[in-house]
């Protein structure tokens, strides 16, 4: 009987017959990314930082919140705008545009309920919307929430210094809306939305002058067809709004702008302001950017980055490159337009950065209930930060004497000291809301002080050769300066004056 042998084969394996294929690793990291409860963390973090992180070191040092919020309380009390100068010796009598009746109106009426606490509340709300906005947009642009998420914290800390409590905040938050708006019908064809847009422009031409730059970026997104057509552009058809409906909703929303107590008269105050170039070096927010702070390397960043963004594809937008190159010329002239830039900018990088594919980016939207969750959060985020950073009108009164020259305000108050006033610029608008009945000689209301009288006053200040001959101070009665100004010093030696009062922050001269 034969004897059975096990043998092994050496035969070759087929070369047409593939490996089996590993199995797939899991990734942890992206799962978790990709989770909702990483997303909803993520959302109320996006949203309640740059909120929490206003509360931690908020402070009142706008010099020109003051004189909104009395001109405010003249409406209110008066039942109708302001046709000439009530405030100001120089301005008496004079025509004067209230441009932000509605926000004067608005933060008085609240101030008589809340307090100085009205002030922070402002900031905290506008903070949180227009992160909720720009958010918004860049993820109908971007590729994932993630990257959505960081261009919108790049962008809201870019511009964080140049935030403040004024009306301009509803300019920033009305052109993220705006832009949110075009770009949707631009990639949906929901051209329904436009009929949003003019209710949109009442509102702001009652609220802020700078409604002109919704005008602007409204008109560049009318003007594609014929932009394009010029730089020899072929777009998608679905990429650019019907020109029929966009110029029809520009003249619309031009049209709406004139809904305001004033008419056209507001835009005499667009050009007055356009036109005032030579006070650029004379207050703080017309600066250029000084790059000593990082908002303005992380602003330059964005520029950089946006601009790449354009020429990495092969089909650049020029409606881009348009906005792109005004909003750049803005920005680096004054450091207050520092926001259009980065708005602008990471939109132009969100829309350039194209998916990957099916990946941890490419998150789900949230459904209704855990947006309510996240505005839950927020707003209890909101609300225990205030408790626990006091802020509270007690605080805020300490927090303002210590910045403003409160002191000396109730000396005069107390002493029934008479004008006319002579006093610093920068304090003007503080004056204006504590000493209603003694006009000021100067504040930061441009429209009303011309460029020739605010850099006089700058001479004066600082003591220049003819400092002695101004009008303005031959007339003054009472002078209230910074102890540390040229003037100060000028006018201790002056036998025409004699200090009525002086403490750590200003002095009060009395003419003799």
């Amino acid at each position: 009987m034969p004897t059975l042998v096990a043998t092994h084969s050496t035969a070759e394996p087929r070369a047409d017959t593939a490996p089996a294929p590993l199995p797939r690793q899991p990734d942890r990291l992206r799962d978790f990314l990709n989770s909702e409860a990483a997303r909803l963390a993520g959302t109320i973090a996006l949203y309640s930082f740059p909120a929490l992180l206003f509360i931690r070191a908020f402070y009142i040092v706008d010099p020109d919140i003051w004189w909104h919020l009395r001109a405010g309380q003249w409406v209110l009390q008066n039942h109708a705008v302001p046709a000439t100068d009530p405030f100001s010796s120089h301005g008496a009598g004079q025509p004067w545009v209230l441009y932000s009746w509605l926000f004067d109106a608005f933060m008085a009426s609240a101030l008589d309920r809340l307090g100085l606490v009205t002030i922070a509340c402002y900031e905290i709300a506008v903070r949180i919307a227009l992160s909720v906005a720009l958010f918004c947009v860049l993820r109908t642009l971007a590729p994932g929430f993630w990257r959505a998420a960081a261009l919108t914290a790049a962008a809201i800390f870019a511009m964080t210094r140049v935030l403040g409590p004024r009306p301009g905040m509803m300019t920033i938050l009305l052109v993220t809306v705006v832009l949110g708006v075009l770009l949707s019908i631009t990639r949906t064809g929901r051209t329904r939305l436009l009929w949003l847009l003019p209710p949109l422009f009442v509102l702001w031409a009652n609220w802020h002058i700078q409604f002109v730059y919704g005008l602007f970026v409204l008109g560049v997104f009318a003007a594609e067809p014929w932009i394009n057509s010029l730089c020899r552009y072929r777009p998608r058809a679905e990429s650019q709004l019907p020109p029929a409906a966009a110029w029809l909703t520009l003249a619309a929303c031009s049209l709406a702008t004139l809904l305001n107590p004033y008419g056209i008269k507001v835009y005499s105050t667009v050009f007055l302001y356009a036109g005032q170039t030579r006070v650029y070096n004379q207050i703080s927010e017309f600066l250029a950017m000084s790059f000593r702070e990082p908002q303005h390397y992380l602003a330059l960043l964005l520029a950089i980055g946006a601009a790449m963004a354009i020429g990495w594809r092969r089909d650049p937008r020029p409606l881009w490159l348009i906005l792109l190159s005004v909003t750049s010329v803005l920005a680096f002239r004054s450091v207050r337009e520092i926001w259009f830039l980065a708005i602008v900018s990471v939109c132009i990088i969100a829309d350039g950065w194209k998916s990957p594919g099916n990946t941890v980016l490419n998150a789900a939207r949230f459904s209704p209930r855990s947006r309510a969750l996240v505005g839950v959060w927020v707003l209890a985020l909101a609300i225990a930060s205030c408790r626990h950073y006091g802020l509270s009108n007690d605080a805020l009164e300490i927090q303002v004497a210590g910045t403003f020259p409160e002191a000396s305000v109730r000396y005069v108050e107390m002493h029934h000291l008479e004008g006319p006033l002579l006093n610093d610029l920068s304090w003007g608008g503080y004056l204006i809301w504590r000493l209603p009945n003694l006009p000021v000689a100067l504040d930061g209301r441009t429209n009303v002080h011309d460029e020739d009288r605010i850099l006089r006053f700058s001479s004066i200040w600082k003591g220049k050769p003819g400092w002695e001959s101004d009008p303005d101070l031959a007339r003054a009665n009472l002078v209230l300066t910074p102890r540390d100004a040229a003037i100060a010093s000028l006018l201790r030696a002056s036998p025409q004056f004699q200090i009525a009062y002086e403490d750590s922050q200003a002095v009060v001269f009395r003419r003799r």
